[in-house]
């Protein structure tokens, strides 16, 4: 059973960029909702994120859109975000050694939101449409295991909801992996308002946004 209900929550192969806004909305899932695999309660933002079209009537953000598409990031190397608020965290991932320079997740249109990019031994998570550094992580790597000791955010950022909002990029745009993403403390507990805050922040690319803590790494019920 629990393999059919996470069939719904698996990436697509291709994702559609015409869905129709306005159709399907967010739902409510409790721990003990059997439709929910996770092991935390929150929203079911699937359907509404993957029906979401986004567009710009500024040309300018069109254009840098358009030429994001084509970086690599190295221009990146050595930055910091706005106002960088500094933390250091615990954060430790699988990996087959040190990935090698360049984009790690690129957006393939504006429903997805974020770029994300290795240089040297720091990882940058910018905005699509901008550009802009959000977030820059240092890692290190030692055997099988990619581990992020410190990182910095773009001013005003909460550090703990930065940690949690990092770690669900790595393992969702990097790792390729379904996992529910972070909500802040201050987002009213509405589903629609999650709805468009969650593809706001992570586009087509979310499915299940939680208020609990989204540090562990198990995430799926037992089968």
């Amino acid at each position: 059973m629990i393999g059919r209900l996470l069939a719904r929550f698996r990436r697509p192969a291709a994702p559609s960029a015409n869905a129709v806004a306005g159709g399907p909305s967010v739902r409510w899932m409790g721990l003990d909702d059997p439709a929910n695999p996770f092991v935390v309660e929150g929203y079911d933002c699937l359907a509404f994120v993957r029906s979401m079209v986004s567009t710009t009537l500024d040309p300018a953000i069109a254009e840098s859109f358009h030429l994001q598409r084509h970086a690599d990031g190295a221009n990146l190397a050595g930055q910091l975000p706005g106002d960088a608020v500094a933390a250091d965290c615990t954060l430790a991932y699988r990996s087959d050694g040190a990935p090698p320079d360049g984009p790690l997740f690129k957006a393939e249109a504006m429903e997805d939101k974020w770029d994300i990019y290795l240089h040297g031994d720091r990882i940058y998570f910018c905005r699509s449409w901008t550009g802009t550094v959000v977030h820059v992580a240092e890692f290190t790597v030692a055997g099988d295991t990619l581990a992020i000791h410190r990182t910095w955010s773009v001013g005003g950022a909460d550090p703990g909801h930065a940690t949690r909002e990092i770690d669900y990029l790595v393992k969702s745009h990097v790792l390729g992996r379904r996992v529910p993403h972070p909500l802040p403390d201050t987002l009213a507990a509405q589903p629609h308002l999650v709805g468009l805050h969650s593809f706001s922040l992570y586009g087509r690319q979310c499915c299940f946004g939680t208020f609990a803590d989204t540090l562990h790494d198990v995430v799926l019920k037992a089968r």
